[in-house]
Order: C-alpha cells, then sequence, then structure tokens
C-alpha cells in the first residue's frame, strides 16, 4: 500500500486557506498515522521514528498556517492618516485674502490673529497679487503643529518673510533671491519709429516707454529721421540662464543727424538722469509716457468741433482714458477743477517763471487741490474727453512769464550737477563706464545685442561683479 507522499501534501495545502487547510489537517494525519502502521508490518522503518518525523512535520506546517492567518488579520487594521506636510505653498488667486488661507491652514482663530497683526502692517500682504505664491511652514511637536513662518513672493527677486522667534514674537523681514544682474547693450537704426526700432533690437516694450521718457533734447515727432541710431544699456535679471526681469536704462544715445545725444541714469537720482554734461534737467519733456502727439503748438489752427481757425497754443497727446497725467516738474497746485471748455484741468506754478497746464482729464488725483504741493513726476490725474474734446486726449500747456510757449522745444531748465554728484567717485566711474559700453557698440544695418557686463546677486553676499564675455 502506497503512502502519503509529504511533498504533494504541502503542495496542496499552500493552494488552500488557513481555515480549509486546518481542516484538511486534521483527518490527514490520521491517515498518516494509518498509512504508518500499514508501513511498519511490511518494512523494516522504526514506527517510532517515522511517527515522530510526520508529527513534527505536520506541527511545523500548523504553525505556518496560524502565522500566515495573524498576519492577514494585521493587514485588515487601517493604517494611520499620513502626518500633515511641514510646508504647504500655495498660488494666490483673485480676491484671495491672508485670513482664508490661515483658515484652510486650520490655524486657530488666537494665533491667526497674531500673524494678521503683524501682516496688516506691511502693505504687500494687504493686497497679495494673484499669480504670486505664499509658503507656510510649520513645526511639529508631537500631535503638535506650529505655525513657524509665512513667505510671500513679492517679485521674482524677493521675499516677504515672516517668522515666530523664540520668545514667541512674530518679525518679518525681506529677502533678496539669488540672480545675475546683467549689463545688455542693443542698437538699432531707425527705419520708421524709435518705438518699433527698438523692439526689433530687443528692448523690453516697458523699457521702450523709459526711453522716450528720459530728458531729451528731441522732439520724436519731428526730430527723428530714416537713418538715424540709437543704442541703449539695461539692466536685466537672470536666473538659471533665464530672464526672470528687466531693471532700469542705465545708458542710451540717439544719432540724429549725424548729432550724438547722451544721457546716463544715476542710481541715487530717481527723478530721471544726468546728460552727458553733468546736468540734469529740472523738467520732463512729456507728461506721458510715450505717446503719440495729435496736435501741435499752433496760432491758427482749425477746431473740428467749432469749425472755426483759432490758436491751439498747447500741445495734444492722444492716449487711451485713464493713462496717468505727470507733473512735469515740482510746484504748487494753483487750480484743480472744472475749467469750461477745458474740462477737468489742472495748473501749476513751478519755481522760476513757469507754469504747466493739463486738461481733459477724466479724473484729478485724489487729494489734488489749490495750495498742495507736488513733486516732478507725481501723478496728477488721467487722461480723458471732458470738455470741449474730441475725444480722449490730454490737452498740455506750457508758460513762461504768463506767455504761451512751445513745450516741444522750449529750452527748459537744466539743474547743474553739485559736488555730491562730481565727488562720488563710485558714480563717476560708472558713467565713465557706460560712456565706454555705448561708444564700443557698433550699430550697422542690423540690431545688435551684447552682453557687456554681469554681477552675481546673492542675499549673503551682495553684488559682485563678473567680467563680461569674451
Amino acid at each position: 500500500m502506497k503512502y502519503l507522499n509529504l511533498k504533494t501534501l504541502r503542495t496542496f495545502l499552500a493552494q488552500q486557506s488557513g481555515q480549509t487547510q486546518l481542516l484538511i489537517i486534521a483527518p490527514l494525519l490520521t491517515l498518516s498515522l494509518l498509512s504508518l502502521v500499514v508501513r511498519t508490518a511490511s518494512s523494516a522503518v522504526d514506527p517510532a521514528l517515522e511517527k515522530k518525523k510526520v508529527t513534527e512535520q505536520l506541527k511545523r506546517r500548523l504553525s505556518e498556517v496560524q502565522n500566515e492567518e495573524e498576519s492577514k488579520v494585521a493587514l485588515a487594521v487601517e493604517a494611520p492618516p499620513p502626518a500633515a506636510p511641514l510646508c504647504t505653498t500655495y498660488q494666490i488667486k483673485k480676491h484671495a485674502t491672508l485670513v482664508a488661507l490661515l483658515n484652510a491652514e486650520g490655524i486657530d482663530s488666537e494665533e491667526a490673529t497674531e500673524w494678521l497683526a503683524v501682516a496688516g502692517k506691511l502693505r504687500e500682504l494687504r493686497r497679495m497679487r494673484p499669480g504670486h505664491t505664499v509658503i507656510f511652514s510649520f513645526t511639529e511637536d508631537g500631535e503638535n503643529r506650529a505655525l513657524q513662518s509665512l513667505s510671500y513672493e513679492i517679485d521674482q527677486r524677493s521675499l516677504l518673510v515672516l517668522e515666530r522667534k523664540a520668545d514667541g514674537s512674530i518679525s518679518f523681514r525681506r529677502e533678496s533671491l539669488p540672480s545675475t544682474l546683467i549689463w545688455r547693450a542693443v542698437g538699432g537704426r531707425i527705419e520708421s519709429n524709435l518705438y518699433n526700432a527698438a523692439l526689433k533690437a530687443g528692448v523690453p516694450a516697458q523699457l521702450v516707454d523709459d526711453l522716450a521718457d528720459m530728458d531729451w533734447d528731441l522732439d520724436f515727432s519731428s526730430d527723428l529721421q530714416p537713418g538715424d541710431t540709437f543704442k541703449v544699456v539695461f539692466e536685466e535679471f537672470q536666473r538659471d540662464g533665464k530672464t526672470i526681469e528687466y531693471g532700469r536704462i542705465l545708458a542710451a544715445e540717439i544719432v540724429n543727424k549725424g548729432k550724438a545725444f547722451s544721457l546716463f541714469s544715476i542710481p541715487e537720482e530717481k527723478e530721471g538722469g544726468f546728460g552727458s554734461s553733468g546736468a540734469s534737467r529740472q523738467f520732463l519733456r512729456y507728461p506721458l509716457q510715450f505717446t503719440r502727439i495729435s496736435s501741435v503748438f499752433t496760432y491758427a489752427r482749425f477746431h473740428p468741433i467749432l469749425e472755426r481757425t483759432r490758436p491751439h497754443l498747447g500741445v495734444d497727446f492722444a492716449a487711451p482714458i485713464g493713462t496717468p497725467v505727470r507733473a512735469v516738474a515740482g510746484g504748487r497746485v494753483t487750480h484743480a477743477g472744472w475749467n469750461g471748455d477745458f474740462g477737468n484741468f489742472v495748473r501749476i506754478d513751478h519755481p522760476g517763471p513757469y507754469d504747466s497746464a493739463y486738461a481733459h482729464l477724466q479724473r484729478i488725483a485724489k487729494g489734488l487741490k489749490v495750495g498742495t504741493m507736488v513733486e516732478r513726476g507725481q501723478v496728477i490725474g488721467n487722461v480723458g474727453s471732458t470738455g470741449l474734446a474730441t475725444g480722449p486726449h490730454l490737452h498740455f500747456a506750457l508758460f513762461k512769464d504768463g506767455r504761451y510757449i512751445n513745450p516741444l522745444t522750449a529750452k527748459l531748465p537744466v539743474e547743474e550737477a553739485g559736488p555730491r554728484h562730481l565727488q562720488n567717485r563710485a558714480l563717476t566711474e560708472m558713467k565713465k563706464r557706460l560712456a565706454e559700453q555705448l561708444a564700443a557698440l557698433k550699430v550697422g544695418n542690423q540690431p545688435v545685442s551684447l552682453v557687456v557686463a554681469a554681477f552675481q546677486n546673492t542675499p549673503a553676499s551682495g553684488s559682485k561683479i563678473a567680467e563680461p564675455p569674451a
């Protein structure tokens, strides 16, 4: 009689569930023992040894089945929820508020009030910009999770960080992000107008307005001719080899009919830069950034609404409604309100014999009234079409000793650079270097663009100059 093969038994049992295996093993044990008796009767095998061997194998398999069942029970227990992240990043959506973000993070009202008390003093957090990011960083102590810091992306180059200090108070600081500052020099030849030529050469659109707004002794609407050339050196910020932001125009040159006009922007002089002679203009040439002149100064202009000829003692700048209008120089407001055909009207008395006037405004700047002191470049209103206007535009007039003068051709006063500027060796060296960059840039029929200097900006070390590429 054949006995039960243990290998076959193990294979069969492995294919069964735990409870089924237990049900099968019990009767099989009996059969194995009976088989053992039969085998003993017909062979010389030691019955006691064979019985012991079979018993140990069955016990071992029973133990394996029991362990498998315990493992399955353990796997059925629900796993604990994952721990909350120690950092959370939000991209700001339109109308998002810091209160809503703190609520979303589960910050209780008492703690949120502490953070909001500090954030409320910071204009960047009072009006967060859509598309920017906020990062919440937490500390964990057992089951407790506390907000440790809050970082807001001000722009591509800086962060605003609020942080809880060891004493429990909340402080804030502004941090600079690592970037590389590039001085880029571009140049080109004017074919139709400066705006298109500058864009074609690689001047960013936002800097083209600044280029036209510099204190040129030129009237862009009439002086510039096809074949004139220009050069510009401006700041470009990069990270990982990619442009993230543009800075200021540092230097510019226009060659008009063979005569070179150059201007340099001095960092301390926010009111607009110095010419090649070292003098700063007291007046802006235009009250608007780059725009189109729709009517010039003349003593005989046919008025399209009145249908008759009358003097037009000013310059009309065509611009969209709402375009900011700036004071061309500092001074005191002598009129701010309605003025008949001129609609909403502002007049400013400047130091010396000069006055300026701004007509057809959509609105006058809030708080501006007679007696208000304004600074050069300050926004005093917005372009409109109030009064006797043919469409949205700014009518700008300039007076000297009470008499109208042509704003486009008038020789406006300049202020010689004082000893503070002349004695500042760093600024003098900067201007010298920029002049060399302009001179080295050769403009032909095709636009040119070169990196002329690179400065590595890091939060810890500040700016370090690097040599321009060969």
